[in-house]
């Protein structure tokens, strides 16, 4: 796997055509030009940092329409400079870069003219620019490019990461040797249009995402273009992984089937024609003599006289005994004579 120091301008200058004419299918070959005063540049390069072109024409719009004129955006805080700008990331960030740049050009100049940076050159334009607080580096380098034209490829924070995921950048530079780094690919023509598509690529919220992730491996320029066909596929998901069937063991011991208890049974003894014999009652349960079932039960008729009641076996025998010796043998009166 190749170094960086072992690729060569030749392959680099290769590798980033290729990637320009595939960006160029995504985003079209126009490149937008920004033909602004130098201070409306700078606070325009505070609002492009880390944002598409367009997001950052429409917020530096509403930014200074939302006040009366520059002075006023100055002396304002920054919690009413991020409400301003808050479509774009990191607002209260770039409030305070821009506030800086105001306070700057001001106290340098009384007025908020700094079109005397176009007469400088790029040593002293830097110079002046170091002068300014809280000014990021993309920045700069965005104001030397675009006032002065020079040969310099800026590079933000998004900008950066898609660079070392690509592959175009080894992963152990940091932002400003990348950029450096990148250059020596580059003709100085060609900066512009460079640095345009791979912000659009970066800042596309398709792929953005996915390119703010570390790369898993080391990849180098010959990489590139394979990268950015795997970034335009849906990225594949993990497998999930297929849980194994629970294994139900029985279990050893014997399960014990309920008992059910018999009722008890209690023994009554019922008198029968002077014997006594045992019979069976469950528990509970009256027992009832022949005694008691043979008395007669007492019937009301409906005109209301009682019935006579019936003699039972044994008043009966009696009553044949007592009975006179006169009528023995004589049927009862009512009685058919058999």
């Amino acid at each position: 796997m190749g170094t960086a120091k072992a690729t060569k301008a030749a392959d680099k200058s290769q590798v980033c055509r290729k990637l320009v004419q595939a960006l160029q299918k995504l985003y079209g070959k126009s490149v937008p030009v920004i033909e602004q005063p130098v201070l409306e540049t700078m606070l325009f390069g505070v609002c492009l940092e880390d944002n598409r072109w367009d997001q950052a024409e429409t917020s530096l719009k509403s930014l200074i329409g939302s006040y009366f004129d520059l002075n006023e955006i100055r002396v304002s805080s920054i919690s009413e400079l991020a409400v301003a700008l808050a479509p774009l990331k990191d607002a209260e960030w770039k409030g305070l870069r821009i506030r800086a740049i105001l306070r700057f050009v001001f106290e340098s100049t009384y007025t908020y003219d700094f079109e005397k940076l176009r007469r400088q050159t790029q040593e002293q334009a830097v110079k002046s620019l170091k002068k300014v607080r809280e000014l990021s580096p993309f920045v700069r380098d965005f104001i030397l490019q675009e006032i002065l034209g020079s040969h310099i490829v800026c590079l933000d924070s998004s900008m950066f990461k898609a660079s070392r995921w690509l592959g175009l950048v080894p992963l152990a530079m940091d932002q400003t040797e990348a950029a450096e780094f990148l250059k020596g690919g580059l003709r100085k023509s060609e900066v512009s249009e460079f640095c345009h598509l791979l912000r659009c690529l970066s800042t596309d919220p398709q792929y953005s995402a996915r390119l703010s992730e570390q790369p898993d491996a080391e990849f180098t320029m010959d990489d590139v273009m394979d990268r950015l066909t795997e970034l335009q596929n849906p990225k594949k998901k993990a497998p999930r992984p297929v849980a194994e069937p629970v294994r139900v063991e029985k279990s050893a011991a014997v399960v014990k089937k309920p008992v059910v208890e018999k009722p008890v049974v209690e023994k009554a003894r019922v008198p029968e024609k002077g014997k006594e014999k045992e019979k069976t009652v469950p528990a509970g349960k009256p027992v009832a003599s022949k005694a008691a079932k043979a008395v007669p039960v007492v019937a009301a008729s409906k005109s209301g006289a009682v019935a006579p009641k019936k003699a039972s076996g044994t008043e009966s025998m009696k009553s044949v005994k007592e009975a006179p010796k006169g009528l023995k043998g004589k049927p009862a009166p009512g009685k058919p004579k058999k």
